[in-house]
């Protein structure tokens, strides 16, 4: 027996490793071949999921474009652009095998179970990644901290709860981290990994196109091993991912019942690709994308950093910066930093959005989805560089309670937030709320996405008033071709030239047939027309038509007593608010027309109705001072004006309360605000200033303030009618006289004529 049979070992070489391997590999067997990478990714993927499960929104979600998605992919139809044939694919196989709640909800746990392997899967690609090679957990730490980090941002929880396709895009990112990664035994890289990678990207795409930001910065990782023929079949392999598009014009072709853009011809698809008719690339349509002019950078770059702070906390970003300066010349690290920059601070500079706007950050939060896995793999890798440098356990446990109580300390309002929607039933209130709120066979012209998306899911994917016809896309052509193929008695025959015309004859011909026709928001009333609220729609009719205001106003009533709006929790997202002010606007607009018909007791309770949801509602507190001014009850009305101002300050609110001082006799206070409504450019506080002074016994200098009125506004009609008062007063009866003929002149109500006649007439006798 030799000596090596009696030791019971392996045959070894000269270097006393086992025959037919490397140094190297042998050094990495014990960390890294075993199986608790797999066990990492289960286990955190798995809690993630629970996590993610309990604070799902329990239906449809409010979240943007929710609705449209959930209704496409439960009937296989075609989304908005650029149609998304990949997330309606998944989403569709998915419904079929999770047969139990309603779509929205099964759809958001398809958002959950994808985002919860994107934690996954980046811990995997930290493990993969990290620099130090010796056996040990601490790498393990350091992906399963990365894993983490990206799954209590508060962007990534929130999109991980909704039927959006943004955490199946941080999948498919995460994914490719992955494979762009070369395992350590394998420097040279693996053209399996790279095919599989170049159709991965091609479907990926199909999901959600901003993942071609990311492209340059996973080339970078690839490039050592791409040959020419490697970089072909890889073509080949991305052009038949890609190819998943064409299940557009296919389905397109067979007439699904949600067909939007029609792209089964080459010039619809195209342009549904470009989103051509669905406002282009931009952001928001106000706001032009670009990178020019370079001076709007400085507030772009602003912008990025705050939120990158606000979803990764300081210590997230600070381990990120970490992780790129000792991984500076590492192929990897390059990459995902090039990856990084290029999906998050270049597109939001390219976004151009207005740092100030409110909906800013709503806007941009789905976008901060893709750079937030490559910076989160970059805190990962700096938190093993730091992991690695502190030897010992009692080190090692000690550096790991610095880094969580980093995070997860200035986190709490986020861990609060992500449960939030849990009981958030705000979209489903808000459908049922606007469906109640319509007549049978009633027309909802052009109705925002949201509210739009909302009645299209509650028709298709649970049947309700499908008798109600949304007037949409009715601008371009497809959407008029579709019109009058799919409801052609709601337009007159003959051709139509331009939108305009299309809306006018829709118009004319459905009122004039007595169909009802509604709007979800006011400010969209064509010119000639004038609406009415009724419950959460507002019905419309033509100018100078008899509407009965008190019918209409116990009808609405009714609905609103029937309605069931349940509150939000308040850290709610942008959206579940945005919901809920439908329901707070609709109520102080309602209240508006009560005050109008005479009944400001009505429109009193109605206005508080409406701030018992949104308390915030600045013009609610201003409506409700109104009501009190009819009641003459003014020092409420104070209180509401104030409130107003808090929210919201404006020149007719400054007014609005010096109006209140006034009738309450409190000049001096009056005179203060009506001067400061005045400085704004308000004309009326300027002209009620006026009587402020001549009330206090300076007419003098009230009829200077009359007089600069008129040099600003000719046909200013009080100031006419004031100036005759104070020259009558002050003994300048030939001024006032020249005073009381152009109020005359101006005048429109007969009755005001009259008067003017008779105070003229004594003037002159």
């Amino acid at each position: 027996m030799t000596s090596s049979e009696s030791c019971g070992g392996a045959l070894r070489g000269a270097s006393g490793t086992p025959a037919g391997q490397r140094p190297d590999e042998i050094r990495q067997r014990p960390g890294w071949g075993d199986r608790r990478p797999a066990v990492l990714f289960i286990a955190l993927s798995a809690a993630c999921f629970c996590v993610y499960l309990f604070g799902l929104y329990p239906t449809l979600s409010p979240y943007r474009d929710s609705g449209d998605l959930a209704a496409s992919a439960w009937t296989l139809g075609v989304a908005h652009p650029p149609g998304y044939p990949l997330y309606l694919l998944l989403g569709r196989l998915w419904l079929g095998l999770l047969p139990l709640g309603t779509v929205g909800y099964r759809l958001n746990v398809l958002s959950a179970l994808a985002g919860a392997c994107a934690c996954g899967l980046l811990a995997l690609c930290v493990l993969r990644g990290s620099a130090a090679p010796a056996p040990g957990r601490r790498p393990l730490l350091a992906g399963a901290a990365a894993g983490i980090l990206l799954g209590l941002a508060p962007a990534f929880w929130r999109l991980s709860s909704v039927s959006e396709m943004y955490s199946c895009n941080a999948l498919v990112g995460a994914a490719l981290l992955w494979l762009a990664i070369p395992e350590r035994n394998e420097p040279g890289g693996r053209p399996r990994a790279l095919f599989l990678s170049a159709l991965l990207l091609g479907l990926g795409l199909g999901n959600h196109q901003t993942l071609a930001a990311a492209v340059p910065g996973l080339l970078w990782m690839a490039r050592p091993s791409l040959r020419r023929r490697t970089a072909v079949l890889m073509g080949g392999f991305f052009a038949l991912g890609l190819a998943l598009y064409l299940y557009l014009p296919v389905r397109s072709h067979a007439g699904p019942v949600l067909d939007w853009g029609e792209p089964e011809t080459l010039r619809n698809f195209l342009r549904m690709l470009a989103r051509a008719d669905y406002g282009g690339v931009r952001l928001h349509p106000d706001r032009p994308t670009g990178l020019w002019p370079p001076g709007a950078w400085g507030a772009g770059l602003l912008l990025s950093g705050k939120a990158m702070v606000r979803e990764l906390g300081w210590a997230g970003l600070l381990l990120g910066l970490w992780g790129v300066w000792t991984g500076r010349s590492r192929r990897m690290v390059q990459g995902s930093l090039l990856a990084f920059l290029l999906s998050g601070p270049l597109f939001i500079l390219w976004a151009n959005l207005d740092p100030s706007r409110p909906e800013t950050s709503a806007i941009l939060e789905p976008h901060l989805i893709l750079p937030l896995v490559f910076a989160a793999a970059l805190a990962g890798w700096g938190a093993a560089d730091l992991l690695g440098r502190s030897p010992g356990r009692g080190r090692t446990a000690g550096a790991l309670a610095l880094l969580a109580a980093a995070w997860f300390l200035p986190r709490r309002d986020a861990l609060a937030a992500g449960f939030g929607p849990r009981g958030d039933f705000s979209a489903w209130d808000y459908g049922l709320g606007l469906q109640a709120s319509l007549p049978r066979g009633a027309l909802l012209l052009d109705p925002d996405d949201p509210t739009a998306f909302t009645m299209s899911y509650l028709a298709l994917a649970h049947g309700r008033r499908r008798d109600v016809v949304p007037l949409m896309y009715f601008r371009t052509r497809w959407g008029y071709e579709q019109l009058r193929r799919v409801h052609p008695g709601l337009l007159p025959s003959g051709e139509l030239r331009n939108s305009q015309e299309l809306l006018d004859a829709l118009l004319r011909h459905n009122l004039a047939a007595g169909r009802p026709i509604f709007l979800d928001l006011p400010q969209k009333t064509p010119g000639g027309c004038r609406t009415f609220p009724v419950g959460l729609a507002y019905r419309l009719s033509p100018d100078g038509a008899a509407v009965d205001g008190r019918a209409l106003l116990a009808r609405a009533q009714a609905l609103w007593e029937l309605s069931r709006v349940r509150p939000v929790p308040p850290d709610s997202d942008f959206f579940s608010r945005h919901t809920l002010a439908y329901w707070a606007s609709a109520l102080n607009n309602l209240g508006i027309e009560a005050q109008r018909l005479g009944d400001p007791r009505l429109a009193q309770a109605l206005y508080r109705r409406s701030l018992v949801l949104v308390p915030e509602l600045a013009e609610a507190w201003n409506n409700m001072g109104n009501a009190a001014v009819d009641l003459k009850d003014y020092g409420a009305a104070e209180g509401c004006y104030l409130a107003s101002l808090r929210l919201k300050p404006a020149p007719q609110g400054t007014y609005n309360l010096g109006r209140a001082y006034l009738l309450a006799g409190r000049f001096a206070e009056a005179e203060r605000a009506f001067a400061q409504a005045a400085d704004a450019g308000s004309l009326e506080a300027l002209n009620d200033l006026g009587l402020v002074l001549m009330r206090t016994g300076r007419t003098e200098e009230a009829v200077e303030k009359w007089l600069s009125i008129l040099r600003r506004q000719e046909d200013y009609l009080l100031a006419y009618y004031n100036l005759g008062i104070a020259y009558e007063a002050l003994g300048r009866r030939d001024r006032a006289a020249a005073a009381v003929r152009v109020y005359a002149r101006l005048a429109g109500d007969p009755d005001e004529r009259r008067a003017a006649g008779a105070w003229l007439q004594r003037l002159e006798n």
